[in-house]
């Protein structure tokens, strides 16, 4: 079978909006909105990889009272460990127990307010870099899978600390466990190209038997200095792509 798998980095904002508005449903959002909607057409899976803080907020300042709408449903919205907060290459150097403890906390509360069936089994780490010890650290936070940045053949490149040989593998669409984890590659970053620039790369895709594609939340909202109002449409225009080409959509954690 033919599977794609959508995540989406640097989440928060919507969390906070979603308290400061106190909204009745978690889909009163437009964000989580515009999700729904995406599901309902595509049976389209999602998963949001989160910092744990931002200004003026945290994620211990989420409220527990939608518990029981993001437990029924978990099938398809799914949230993640991301960075503690927004900043770059967060986890370069660091070792266990930075790692484990900002991993921790993000788990404990999303298991708080949204339940454990919330809590993904994969995610992207903030810029995709980490040590051994970082791998380690998430292993042992029940992480069994990592997307990553591997680049192409004319711009290789790799993540988390792989080795070439392994990077390459994953370069060709493979998931390739080491150690206690399972890596695979983003294929697109869908904010950083046109709609007609994604389709023309999903296009060079399509003899792979999975693709996994991603975009960034602050591109979603007016106010953000690099908005784009057409964030829905090339969602749109990416999984109406994908499954007329036969791909299913599915989270990265069902596939390994």
């Amino acid at each position: 079978m033919k599977t794609f798998c959508f995540t989406v980095d640097d989440n928060i904002r919507f969390l906070k909006e979603i308290i400061e508005n106190a909204y009745n449903s978690i889909f009163e959002h437009p964000y989580l909105a515009m999700y729904k909607r995406l599901h309902e057409e595509f049976d389209l899976k999602v998963q949001l990889n989160l910092f744990y803080r931002t200004e003026d907020f945290d994620l211990s300042k989420m409220s527990s009272a939608y518990y029981s709408e993001w437990e029924e449903n978990a099938d398809w919205l799914k949230l993640s460990f991301h960075s503690d907060f927004e900043n770059i290459k967060p986890y370069e150097f660091s070792e266990y127990d930075e790692v484990y403890q900002d991993c921790k906390k993000v788990n404990e509360q999303i298991i708080r307010f949204a339940s454990p069936s919330a809590l993904a089994k994969t995610t992207t780490i903030h810029y995709c870099l980490t040590t051994a010890e970082g791998l380690k650290a998430l292993a042992e936070n029940n992480v069994l899978g990592l997307l990553g940045l591997f680049g192409d053949k004319e711009k290789p490149r790799t993540s988390y600390g792989l080795v070439e040989n392994e990077a390459v593998r994953i370069r060709e669409g493979e998931i390739v466990e080491s150690g206690a984890i399972s890596f695979a590659s983003i294929d697109i970053v869908l904010n950083c190209f046109s709609k007609q620039d994604i389709l023309a790369k999903l296009e060079k895709l399509i003899d792979q038997n999975g693709i996994r594609v991603m975009i960034h939340e602050q591109y979603f909202y007016a106010d953000y200095k690099n908005y784009q109002p057409d964030f829905e449409e090339k969602l749109t225009a990416t999984f109406s792509f994908l499954k007329y080409c036969g791909y299913k959509s599915s989270h990265f954690e069902d596939l390994i």
